[in-house]
């Protein structure tokens, strides 16, 4: 691949978050209620979940299916508590302490689609390999694996074995993938994080500069995420959640997105005032090269996923 994608819409870059990511379901909800809808979507862990969620029921009504679907999650839906698995994970006679089973059961049955290249948006996952601790771009192969891999939290969830490679939590090398997003070729990038502090990545990950040149930046737009705590793995409050990412992202979008260009344009502030739009542009270090994304399957087998155009 050596084209980025011909792209319909901006790039949803959705973070992790574990269970927060139920405010990303409220944010995407009213995005689509909004008609901002994806050309691709870029995600890991609950991300990505929530981002192959996505992809298989777009537009308003599949969002609000989606916040339907989390609203009814409990704990026991996404771990496996088994008693023999536990205790050989306690007893350090394996990595991980939950049975994937439960997960496995409901991607198969809600994400829609078998191979990640069927999806009807494109969609990249962000895994992490466990060796070299380095992100792994997943854009073919088989939907569930590549999900599992990218969610398995290490010491909760078991590595997954793709292509030779153990992958784990694609939180791990990269909460946020926009530097995956901008390397598989997005020029127009709206970012979901989950957390305020997941904006600090952000700041590391390149400079960002508004009076960054056009033609050789990316247009980011963050979509202001809210300080929300809530207990690890409690799902009871996911609808909750959703309603609160819902109502503060159509106040952004009927404010006309203000202010959120600090979160990022902080080493300029001056350029922006109170109505601008939450909007900078990344200018994409020189001397990285564009990012193939990896397959699942053996090599050249299926065609290019990046070079479909959405109508």
């Amino acid at each position: 691949m050596t084209d980025g994608p011909t792209l319909a819409g901006p790039t949803f870059v959705l973070s992790g978050g574990g269970n927060l990511g139920a405010l990303q379901v409220g944010m995407l909800r009213a995005l689509a209620e909004a008609g901002v809808e994806p050309g691709l979507i870029v995600g890991t862990s609950i991300g990505a979940i929530n981002g192959a969620f996505l992809a298989g029921h777009p537009g308003p009504d599949g969002a609000a299916e989606i916040a339907r679907l989390w609203s009814t999650l409990r704990r026991r839906d996404v771990l496996g508590l088994h008693p023999r698995t536990l205790a050989r994970g306690l007893a350090g006679r394996q990595r991980y302490l939950f049975d994937p089973g439960p997960l496995r059961q409901l991607l198969d049955s809600f994400v829609g689609f078998d191979l990640l290249e069927q999806s009807p948006v494109p969609l990249a996952v962000v895994a992490t390999d466990l060796g070299s601790r380095e992100p792994v771009l997943l854009c073919s192969g088989d939907a569930t694996t590549a999900l599992l891999a990218s969610s398995a939290v290490p010491g909760l969830l078991p590595p997954v074995s793709v292509e030779g490679r153990l992958l784990v939590d694609g939180a791990v090398a990269s909460d946020v993938p926009l530097r995956e997003a901008v390397a598989l070729g997005s020029t127009d990038v709206l970012v979901l994080a989950t957390a305020p502090a997941q904006l600090d990545s952000l700041r590391r990950i390149a400079p960002v500069s508004p009076s960054a040149c056009a033609g050789d930046g990316v247009q980011v737009t963050v979509v202001p995420p809210l300080e929300v705590t809530v207990p690890f793995a409690a799902l009871d409050q996911s609808g909750r959640l959703a309603d609160l990412g819902y109502r503060r992202t159509r106040q952004w979008l009927d404010a006309g997105m203000p202010s959120a260009a600090e979160l990022l344009c902080a080493e300029d502030r001056s350029t922006h005032d109170d109505k601008s739009p939450a909007t900078c542009t990344y200018r994409a270090r020189p001397d990285r090269r564009r990012r193939r994304c990896r397959s699942t399957r053996a090599a050249g087998a299926g065609a290019d996923p990046w070079t479909r155009t959405r109508t």
